[in-house]
């Protein structure tokens, strides 16, 4: 029997990346890298060295990419909405959940309590302090603010948009992840949240949002 020898396979040559999804990709490392190291060593600690290191890339990346380290930082924030808004929904569909006014806390909790969430408050705390930062942070997160308001709306079918209501939920809960860094039981935190989801639940039997509007 005559055995043939098969030909060897041509190899696939990878595909080339463009610069503008080289530029992309270092831009989303980069972001990912500000959350973790501001996570760890916070914001003041987080200097572009250490978040180059963490994203490994070049020093000079966050000078290269963006014209100053506040417009960095404004567009780290951006970034975290939008990872956040993702979160959101994922959650909302692997839980059914968030339909109720009530589920919210536990909602919020679950994101903003990651390094991501923790990053974006040490920003706008640090913002008090930097003008610069402040000039291009504030108006982002008043941006962030409308546009998580509007998502959060529809989401559970509300017709009145009530920011006052909005906030007392979103901030209740985005003050509550840093204070768990100052007490020696975070549990106690998480305990608290789930107390503020029942306070709601009591109080908004219904729900709706408009019945927390009219409290």
């Amino acid at each position: 029997m005559t055995m043939t020898t098969a030909e060897p396979s041509t190899p696939t040559k990878p595909v080339r990346r463009t610069q503008e999804q080289r530029t992309a990709d270092t831009r989303a490392a980069l972001f990912a890298a500000a959350v973790q190291t501001i996570d760890r060593l916070g914001y003041a600690g987080a200097n572009n060295a250490s978040i180059a290191d963490e994203a490994g890339v070049s020093r000079g990346a966050i000078t290269h990419h963006f014209t100053t380290r506040a417009a960095f930082m404004a567009e780290v924030v951006h970034w975290v909405f939008e990872q956040e808004t993702r979160i959101f929904r994922e959650l909302m569909e692997q839980a059914h959940t968030g339909s109720r006014v009530a589920d919210w806390p536990a909602l919020l909790w679950d994101v903003f309590s990651r390094p991501s969430g923790v990053a974006v408050m040490e920003i706008l705390v640090a913002s008090r302090s930097d003008p610069e930062l402040a000039a291009l942070v504030l108006p982002m997160q008043a941006e962030v603010e409308r546009t998580g308001a509007a998502n959060f709306l529809q989401t559970i079918g509300g017709k009145q948009l009530d920011m006052s209501a909005i906030r007392l939920v979103v901030w209740a809960v985005r003050g509550m992840t840093m204070g768990r860094t100052f007490i020696g039981d975070p549990q106690g935190m998480e305990n608290a949240v789930a107390l503020f989801s029942r306070l709601i639940d009591q109080a908004v039997p219904s729900g709706r949002f408009e019945d927390m509007a009219k409290l």
